[in-house]
This record gives structure tokens, sequence and C-alpha cells, in this order.
């Protein structure tokens, strides 16, 4: 029982046996516990160190216990000290070891663990690039959300492409279409999917920034990637993934301005400022309430407008529609 305090077995027994007693001597306690006097006065040397008996200043040989919830408390406590101090050095042993395991991969990954640490590694991937930088975007982010983001300083005058197709769940954030529109003015490329397996950023297809999946309590951690080799699966990722994605536009639309065709398409109807906000938010996978709520009308308005698109469209259904809409160049 407290052996786990750091008593041995004898010291326990001698120990146990004065609470329930007293008060013995070193003889009594022996002839009690069937144990040599020898081996019954070293352990109450022991303990005595330990503060967890005394012996009477009128008898010296006659031991008495201390009080276990203060003398036990103190020796729980020394060891709880000692259990952290191991903690810690496990923790650090852990560190040793990933940096060990990253050099004997030759540098090709680095685990990067906390917020900052990966704030400051994913500008570094940004101004790594030379011609184009490209990524998923989930929602909730990691460690760089939507408005910290440093892509556009780093962009900017440097004559650099930036894909980046964002996962549907996004658009829940009401400042999402801001968020868009501001980066479609800066003239980064977006489209939405449904659903993305992870976040990244590439960078010229030479490296590479993955949050690792977590427990959202847990701390913050992403992958860098060096390798050609664990990057190719990636950009192959990113690429279809891209090339399947609804793209965005940036164009402004004005009250009473017509919406611009394709050339070479269909002769082009007028199609009303509204009309094009609905379709815009339909093809971005929003639902009919969710783009009602965004554009502040009603869902039986939005409803009714879409039903007007598929007239103008000759579309049968909300698919063809989108087919529809890109042939004729309203999106």
């Amino acid at each position: 029982m407290l052996t786990g305090l750091g008593l041995n077995p004898i010291e326990e027994d001698v120990y146990l046996r004065l609470v329930d007693r007293g008060e013995a001597t070193a003889v009594a306690l022996g002839a009690a516990l069937d144990h040599p006097a020898d081996v019954v006065v070293e352990a109450l040397g022991s303990l005595a160190r330990h503060g967890l008996v005394t012996s009477t200043p009128d008898e010296p040989g006659l031991y008495v216990a201390g009080p276990p919830t203060v003398t036990l408390g103190s020796l729980l406590a020394a060891q709880r000290d000692v259990l952290h101090q191991v903690e810690f050095a496990i923790t650090e042993l852990a560190e040793r070891h990933r940096a060990a395991a990253s050099r004997d991969l030759g540098g090709l990954i680095e685990i990067v663990t906390g917020v900052q640490p990966i704030s400051r590694r994913f500008l570094q991937v940004l101004e790594s690039a030379d011609r184009e930088i490209c990524g998923f975007t989930k929602a909730p982010p990691v460690a760089v959300g939507p408005r910290d983001n440093p892509a556009e300083a780093v962009v900017a005058g440097r004559g650099l492409r930036m894909r980046t197709v964002i996962e549907q769940s996004y658009l829940a954030d009401p400042d999402a279409r801001v968020d868009i529109d501001q980066a479609l003015g800066r003239g980064q490329e977006i489209a939405i999917a449904a659903e993305l397996p992870v976040s990244m950023v590439i960078a010229d297809s030479a490296i590479a920034l993955v949050p690792a999946f977590a427990d959202p309590q847990d701390t913050p951690r992403a992958v860098l990637i060096n390798s050609s080799g664990l990057l190719s699966p990636l950009v192959t990722l990113f690429e279809k993934t891209w090339s399947e994605a609804y793209p965005l536009n940036s164009r402004t639309v004005i009250d009473g301005d017509p919406i611009p065709y394709a050339e070479g398409a269909p002769a082009p109807a007028q199609l009303a400022p509204l009309d094009a906000k609905i379709l815009d938010l339909l093809l971005a996978g929003l639902t009919d309430r969710a783009a009602a709520n965004k554009l502040g009308v009603s869902l039986r308005t939005v409803t009714r407008r879409i039903r007007h698109l598929m007239d103008l469209a000759g579309a049968d259904n909300r698919i063809q529609l989108g087919w529809r809409a890109t042939q004729r160049g309203w999106i």
C-alpha cells in the first residue's frame, strides 16, 4: 500500500504496526512482526529520516508514529514532484525522438507544433514561391484564419498565381462572401468544392504545409513537406479537385446592368442583378434558404427566381441549369 511512496515492505510493516499500537519499542515490533531485531531497527531509522516516526526524549527506545495525513502527505507531494519531472523528461525525449526521426528522413518532413510556429512556417511557405501558390481551405482553420492570412502581402506585386479551393461549409461564415469577394478582387482564383479531405498550402509544387488531424482541444500540429516524392500525390489531388470544383469569378454586378455572355454563346437574355447573385450562390452550393439569408430576401423569392432562371435557360432541373448557365456565359 505504501511502497508507492518509496517505503520498502519491511518499513511498511513496521509503520503500519506502529500506527495501530500508537507507540512501541523495536523489540516489541520485531516480536509482533516476526522480523529480526536489527532489521526492525534499520527500518525505524529509515522511517525516522523520512519523518514518519519519532522516538520519545524520555525513552529513546520507544517509537511513536507521526500523523499520517501530515507525514505521508509530504511523501506524496515529493513523489508527485518526481513524477512531474519524469513526465517533463518523457516529453523532452519524445521531442528529441521526433527530431531524430526527421533527420533520419533526410529533412524531408518537419512536424510543426503550436499556433505561432505554424503561422511562421505558413508565411515562409508563401514567401518561398516564385510561380504559384495553391491550396485547400476547410473550416474551421487550424492556425491561420482567413482574416489573418498573409497571402495578400506576399502575392501582391510579385506576379504569382494563387488558386484556392474552398470547402462549401466555409460559406456558413457570415463574413465568407466578403472575404471571397476581396480575394477575387486581388486576382486570386477561387473555386468551391462540396468537401475537402484536408487543408493545405503548396508553393511551386516544391514545398507544402499540411495541418495534422487533431482534436480541437489539442495543440495544433502541421507537417511541412519538402520531398517531391511525397508532394506529388498532393499536387495531383489539388489539380483533380480544382478541375472538378465550381469556379467563382470576380465580376461586379451593378443594378440595371446586364450580365456579360461568353463569346459565341446563344443570344443573351437580360439577367437581372438579383438573379445573377442567386445563381452564384446556388452554384456555390448554398441551399435556397441560405441564399435567401445571404441576400436578405424571402425564401419564396429565391425559389421563384430560380424557377425563372430555369425557364430562361430552358433547363428541366437545377443540374441542367448549371450546365446551361455555363454555356450561356452567365458564370
